[in-house]
């Protein structure tokens, strides 16, 4: 069990990196399953650089190979710290960071899904548009299985659709290439096809008092996941600018 005071441990390794014949995100996932932590989530990243300033490109042939994956894992204080002790060897090279997070819920997946959070949608303003957020805001960030659905569709759409509609200020699906959760099963993409369920997540950043508002719907809409909220302060947050004459 995850306590309600947590920490979150995110990684930023090479993809090319190998451990003991196999590739080191994947034997950190498999290390991290045997200790056993909580879960464990794999995205890879689209451009980067790191130490020696060389840009590694998803979309390009030549680089492709080099290209970061970040790992994220959340658990108490304590069992990220014993986690940490024993990547330590594996990691030489990446980067790691801990940061506190809040947990909201965190449950597995129950037998039936549970009645819709229309009527308490009902009573929030929907479809406001927002111009701008700034100062203390906070991330509320849902780990949950690409396959998961809610009302007959797909679970990360439900949610993003459900934030839009309520006039949040964004909301952000990744989906993750390797996991696993509280069943310890690890589910990962293949050549030929991905998983039947691959790690998911949705993250959102907005002002406390609508975090507040969302939290409630989402803790009803996530039958079995993770939800865990973090404190930030946004910096700058703006529209595109729309082109004369568009």
């Amino acid at each position: 069990m995850i306590p309600p005071e947590a920490s979150l441990l995110t990684l930023y390794l090479n993809a090319s990196r190998r451990w003991r014949g196999k590739p080191l995100y994947r034997a950190v996932v498999e290390e991290a399953r045997a200790l056993p932590a909580a879960g464990a989530a794999v995205f890879l990243v689209d451009l980067s650089f790191g130490a020696q300033h060389q840009l590694r490109d998803a979309k390009s042939e030549y680089t492709f190979v080099d290209i970061p994956v970040i790992l994220e894992f959340v658990d108490a204080p304590e069992r990220i710290d014993e986690l940490l002790a024993r990547l330590t060897p594996m990691i030489v090279g990446g980067l790691a960071t801990v940061e506190p997070v809040r947990v909201a819920r965190y449950a597995h997946h129950s037998e039936t899904v549970g009645a819709s959070a229309e009527d308490r949608l009902t009573t929030l303003k929907e479809g406001a548009t927002r111009m701008s957020i700034e100062g203390d805001v906070q991330k509320i960030t849902v780990y949950i299985g690409s396959s998961d659905v809610w009302e007959g569709g797909n679970l990360a759409m439900a949610i993003i659709e459900r934030c839009r509609r309520m006039g949040l200020a964004g909301a952000t699906a990744s989906l993750g290439v390797l996991g696993f959760g509280k069943h310890s099963v690890i589910h990962r993409s293949h050549l030929f096809g991905l998983s039947a369920s691959l790690p998911e997540k949705i993250e959102i950043i907005d002002e406390p008092g609508r975090v507040a508002e969302i939290l409630p719907i989402l803790e009803e809409m996530v039958d079995g996941g993770l939800i865990v909220v973090q404190d930030l302060r946004a910096i700058h947050h703006a529209h595109h600018s729309t082109p004369p004459g568009s």
